[in-house]
């Protein structure tokens, strides 16, 4: 790797980097190099539409390639292991995406393998902790505006399970990992505790609105075993409690939201990304835009400017000024050990809906 090229990355899974991350990344100076994909046709026309000059047959071509820095794994959660272990032992850097793994054992081994590579980034893709107004949020937090927290919540509404003629896919199949909780759930269990603190204790709801799916290589009609809704009430250790509501059965979408509500005040991220604040006069005060600390410049040369590409782009950009520095303890970042800690949340969860139960972390 030469200083002027930056650090090369290769994606193992052709959707997510395709949408976003491989702008995002590039954009946010590290250099997108390489992909591999379980159809071999999807990853050489992601690789001629984002200008990738090496596509791999397999992922274990890829991670064994000189010609790739960081692995970038963007596949089903049940490959995430295998590929996470096997890339941290042939010397490469990892960002993984959420969920951690399947369970709380999948994450446990990558966990022993990042700590086996200390000198090796090993971090799961929770990039909302770098969006800048999820980041001051949190900051006003730590400093005491809301005082002690009360309660928490953290939605994520969308519509896009409403649909019975979408097809049956890994999204539909709980054992490869599929569901609204793991792929969206995660990130917000993560931001609640990287805002809130330490969970204790969860209970949840899960829902499927359509029962079958057409699966389209088959044409038959094929069981969804996975979430299309999940409820979570949580109990945090300093007393308060949360609620997140993770959604692809909400008519239209409202997107996200965070709210946070404290003794002295309360702090409101809306759907839009607005930060708002109220203070002093509880309960009959009004809402206050929150002037940002560091407004970013708009980001160009993205897809969209949601959170998560957003978010995507700060982490690119972090990762391009740490790394060549030999830093690879993010401090901001989610580690494996956060990711472990998030997969016990999601399996407490499961549980809990099963058994109707409060289950303790």
């Amino acid at each position: 790797m030469s200083a002027q090229q930056g650090l090369r990355v290769g994606f193992v899974g052709a959707g997510w980097p395709d949408r976003v991350q491989i702008a995002a990344f590039r954009s946010g100076g590290l250099t997108p190099q390489a992909i591999a994909s379980a159809r071999r046709e999807r990853a050489e026309r992601v690789a001629a539409t984002h200008n990738l000059p090496l596509v791999f047959d397999t992922w274990q071509a890829l991670i064994e390639s000189d010609a790739v820095d960081i692995v970038s794994i963007c596949t089903p959660p049940h490959l995430h292991a295998e590929i996470a272990i096997a890339a941290l032992a042939a010397g490469k850097h990892v960002i993984c995406e959420k969920p951690t793994a399947l369970n709380v054992q999948e994450a446990e081994r990558m966990l022993a393998a990042a700590q086996a590579a200390p000198d090796r980034l090993a971090i799961i893709d929770h990039q909302l902790r770098f969006h800048p107004q999820r980041r001051q949020m949190r900051q006003l937090i730590r400093e005491g505006y809301v005082g002690s927290v009360l309660q928490a919540r953290f939605d994520r509404l969308g519509g896009e399970r409403l649909d019975p003629a979408q097809p049956w896919s890994w999204w539909s199949d709980a054992e490869r990992g599929g569901g609204m909780l793991g792929a969206l759930g995660s990130h917000l269990i993560d931001l609640a505790r990287w805002m809130i603190g330490r969970i204790e204790s969860v209970t949840a709801q899960l829902q499927i609105g359509h029962l079958f799916r057409t699966d389209p290589e088959s044409a038959t009609q094929q069981q969804v075993t996975a979430d299309d809704h999940a409820d979570l009430l949580l109990r945090f250790a300093n007393g308060a409690v949360g609620h997140i509501t993770v959604s692809g059965l909400t008519p239209g979408g409202y997107g996200m939201s965070i709210l946070v509500v404290g003794t002295d005040g309360a702090l409101m991220l809306d759907n839009q990304d607005q930060l708002f604040s109220m203070k002093g006069a509880y309960p009959g005060g009004s809402w206050e835009p929150v002037r940002a600390r560091q407004a970013p410049p708009p980001v160009e040369g993205l897809p969209n400017q949601g959170p998560f590409t957003i978010g995507a782009y700060y982490l690119a950009q972090t990762l391009a000024l740490s790394l060549p520095m030999g830093e690879t303890m993010l401090s901001d970042a989610a580690s494996f050990y956060d990711g472990l800690v998030v997969q016990r949340v999601l399996d407490a969860a499961r549980r809990a809906h099963v058994r109707k139960s409060w289950e303790t972390l």
